[in-house]
Parts: structure tokens; C-alpha cells; sequence
């Protein structure tokens, strides 16, 4: 159970968007001194995910393709092996977590965009045309159609059900952990990952993306 705790993406990593004080003070797991020092905080991190959005654009026109195909490529690999030594979990739990944080961060965008009550499909729309044109296409017209069928889910039934080693289903258990109502420790990470490996089927609640693309024949 260390080893498979020692797996996830640590705190103290290398500075991103946000310095490892900012992850720790976000988790609540920093505390500051006082109440300015705190607002002082928040105001820089609202500051560089500012400044990171705006650099996502020098990275979509400058990043050299090579570099940007090393990052997701090496980091969304998956394995084909059905044998799971310790190497072949650390890859997967890799991988997972690196999945998972773009799915964060379209979630992240969707959020703020709502927020500020502009259209998330005419932003998707345009992203999408931007990355077929920076390969060199004309796109003559992108279509999206995002349908969302949802429902409050019953968070102590959920956590009922890990706590028993009841299956859950991938969406369940993404629920309970971004409740935050649910410790993930050494042990119950070794249960979230038995249960997303076994793939089992459970119905839940659809949400349905379509995306429709026409560029010019190569």
C-alpha cells in the first residue's frame, strides 16, 4: 500500500500552474498566518491561471510538435501487458492521473466559461478549428453538440459501498472523490484501482460529446 501511495503525483513536484504551497494551501493541508497572507495567496494563484491560459496560446502556435507529442504520448501510454508487475501499476497509475488532468482541465474551462455565461460549445467549437489549422487544414465547419443528462448523487450510499468493497462504477467513483467526502489513503487508492481495472459494467448517468469536422482533403 506505500509503494502504491508513493505512486501519486506528489505535492512537493515540480512547480506547474500552481507552487507546491499553492497545492498543499488548496488541499488544506497549509494554513497561513494570517488572513492577508492568505488573501495574498489567492490572489496570485487566481493570477498565474490567468497567465497560464494566455500561455496555452504560444504553446499551441510555438511548441514544437516533437516536444508536444512527447508529453502526451509518453504520459497517455498504455499498456497492452496483461501481466501487472510494480513497474507495469506505476505506468498505469501514470498514465491514469495524467488522463485525468486533462479531463480536469476541460473541466476546469467548462466551469469558467459557464461562469462567466458564455457558450462552452462555441469555444470548444473554435478550439477545434484552431488545432486542425495549426496542422495546416482549412476548416470549412465545425459542429458540436454537448448533451448532458445528470443527477445528484447519493454520497453516503457511495462511500457505503467503497467502505463494503462494493463495485462502483467509474462515474461513482469519480463522485466520491471529488466530494471530498471520501480520505483517499494508501488503502482505499488500492481499492479505487481494483475496481477501475476490473472494468466492470454499471449504468450510469450518460453525457454525450459529438464533434463534426469537415477540413480539406490532404
Amino acid at each position: 500500500m506505500d509503494e502504491t501511495k508513493q505512486m501519486m503525483p506528489s505535492d512537493d513536484r515540480d512547480r506547474g500552474i500552481l507552487t507546491p504551497d499553492d497545492r498543499k494551501f488548496l488541499k488544506g493541508k497549509k494554513e497561513f498566518s494570517s488572513e492577508q497572507s492568505e488573501r495574498d495567496a489567492r490572489y496570485r494563484i487566481r493570477k498565474r491561471v490567468k497567465n497560464s491560459i494566455l500561455d496555452f496560446s504560444i504553446l499551441l502556435h510555438h511548441l514544437d510538435e516533437r516536444d508536444r507529442k512527447q508529453v502526451f504520448s509518453k504520459h497517455m501510454a498504455k499498456s497492452s501487458d496483461d501481466e501487472i508487475s510494480s513497474e507495469k501499476l506505476r505506468e498505469f497509475v501514470e498514465s491514469t492521473m495524467f488522463s485525468q488532468g486533462i479531463s480536469d482541465a476541460i473541466s476546469l474551462l467548462y466551469l469558467g466559461v459557464s461562469d462567466a455565461g458564455d457558450s462552452f460549445e462555441a469555444v470548444l467549437k473554435e478550439g477545434v478549428a484552431g488545432a486542425e489549422e495549426s496542422k495546416g487544414y482549412l476548416v470549412d465547419s465545425v459542429s458540436v453538440d454537448i448533451d448532458v443528462s445528470r443527477g445528484k448523487p447519493d454520497m453516503e450510499d457511495l462511500v457505503s459501498k467503497l467502505n463494503s468493497g462494493e463495485p462502483l462504477s467509474e462515474e461513482e467513483i469519480r463522485a466520491v472523490i471529488n466530494s471530498g467526502q471520501f480520505d483517499i489513503d494508501a488503502e482505499s487508492l488500492d481499492m479505487l484501482l481494483q475496481q477501475i481495472s476490473s472494468q466492470l459494467s454499471v449504468e450510469s448517468e450518460d453525457v454525450e460529446i459529438n464533434l463534426n469536422y469537415e477540413p480539406d482533403d490532404e
